[in-house]
């Protein structure tokens, strides 16, 4: 498994070792370069000795490597009168240079001076393997040094790169110590500035998972209470109507359990949409979005309903004001909004749906006639369950809950205003330009 650790090693390994090679190499060429130097200056002077040191050099020195090379003079005739070879190498010819040259022989390259002094022409060679030979046993010997170094900055390396992540160790132990129930901010440390905004991440993640957490726990226990209370109108409504003898008493309780299940059923359908509708959506689902259609279909869909209950249900004008958003949830916005008319209108009211545009936003109105909202609740019917004391229409309180939730979700506000007159209830949906992004 690959580690950041593991990763580091091997890269700082990987540097180390071509900075070294690297180092080693420019070393040798150096050493090498000097080494050249001092060889030739050696053979000038050992050319400059003869013939009155010759007796110096009667045979291969082996005791020092820079002392290895091989010794020759020729005389006017040509004949050979001086020779100091390098054994086991047999006498090399004889070049006739002016100053420095390097030649083969053998296969292997050599070094040679030549210069004539009077009717002599002497000639010294070295062998080029000795030079390297050198060059490279002075690297060793310059480079132990550096091996132990190498070694001791690998050790230090391993040292710094665990001190370095030892931060990350740490995060990974607080964030283990979180629980459900323990959910609160990373605690103050001393975190190195790269961790700072991964740190600052986290712990905007868990604020809102706690938030979530939080309202999906008030939400379950809500939703318990709320589902209590008519599953119990429920059970006594059929005691009742089981113990009913006549046929018209018996249809009569049925009646009243049916109407006990469409409200059971309308609470059950308000929760579900409340939880699939408050959990937010994705961006790659917002698309844009004619507000005329949404509205048309909200019309049509509670047409029926709207002619049951005598009210008289219209679009009214709708301006080319496309906006961008999540079409099932602006559609379940919608049609809360007229359910609720709806339920609060009386009889031979009026509900209107209509969609203005307003300083390049977009904005859905839904207004009726109906006894409206008191304005010390104006606040609170968003909350969930709230229902005003004194309301004769069915409902559970959520209906304005939801349309709160998906109107956030797009960046909306949800304004609530009386009617003209003061009569009835507006409440307009007002959309940011281009929202949401």
């Amino acid at each position: 498994m690959k580690t950041i650790r593991r990763r580091l090693a091997a890269g700082l390994a990987c540097a180390t070792i071509l900075c070294t090679g690297g180092a080693a190499a420019v070393l040798y060429r150096t050493l090498l370069e000097e080494s050249n130097e001092l060889a030739d200056l050696q053979l000038r002077q050992l050319a400059a000795a003869l013939p009155d040191e010759a007796a110096a050099y009667a045979g291969p020195v082996a005791s020092d490597p820079e002392e290895q090379f091989a010794l020759q003079a020729w005389n006017g005739a040509g004949e050979l009168v001086h020779a100091v070879p390098l054994a086991p190498h047999a006498p090399l010819p004889r070049q006739d240079l002016r100053g420095f040259a390097t030649r083969r022989f053998a296969g292997a390259p050599w070094r040679l001076y030549g210069v004539r002094r009077h009717d002599t022409y002497i000639q010294v060679a070295q062998p080029i393997a000795v030079r390297e030979r050198l060059a490279a046993a002075m690297t060793l010997r310059a480079g132990l040094p550096l091996l132990a170094a190498v070694a001791l900055l690998a050790a230090l390396a391993v040292a710094i790169v665990r001190a370095a992540l030892r931060p990350l160790g740490r995060l990974a132990d607080a964030l283990a110590d979180r629980s459900p129930s323990t959910l609160g901010q990373l605690a103050a440390a001393d975190w190195p500035l790269e961790l700072v905004p991964i740190v600052a991440a986290l712990d905007s993640f868990l604020e809102r998972f706690a938030h979530a957490l939080t309202a999906q726990q008030t939400f379950v226990a809500d939703a318990a209470h709320e589902l209590r209370s008519p599953l119990t109108a429920l059970k006594l409504q059929l005691q009742l109507a089981e113990r009913e003898t006549g046929a018209e008493e018996r249809r009569a309780a049925m009646a009243r359990l049916h109407a006990r299940l469409d409200r059971g059923s309308h609470l059950v359908e308000q929760l579900l949409s409340l939880a699939t509708h408050g959990s937010g959506y994705a961006a790659a689902r917002m698309a844009r979005i004619d507000p005329r259609d949404l509205l048309e279909r909200t019309v049509a869909d509670h047409a029926v309903l709207a002619e049951q209950r005598g009210i008289d249900l219209g679009l009214g004008v709708v301006e080319a004001a496309p906006l961008l958003g999540h079409r099932d949830g602006i559609q379940c916005m919608l049609n809360n909004l007229v359910d609720n008319a709806l339920r609060y209108t009386p009889r031979g009211g009026r509900v209107d749906v209509s969609a203005r545009r307003e300083r390049g936003g977009t904005v859905l109105v839904v207004a009726d006639d109906g006894p409206g909202i008191a304005a010390q609740h104006m606040t609170r019917v968003f909350d969930r369950f709230f229902r005003p004391d004194g309301q004769e229409a069915t409902g559970c309180g959520l209906g304005l809950s939801i349309v709160r939730n998906i109107a956030d979700h797009h960046r909306a506000r949800v304004v609530l205003l009386r009617g003209p007159g003061g009569q009835g209830l507006v409440v307009e949906v007002r959309f940011p330009p281009g929202a949401p992004a």
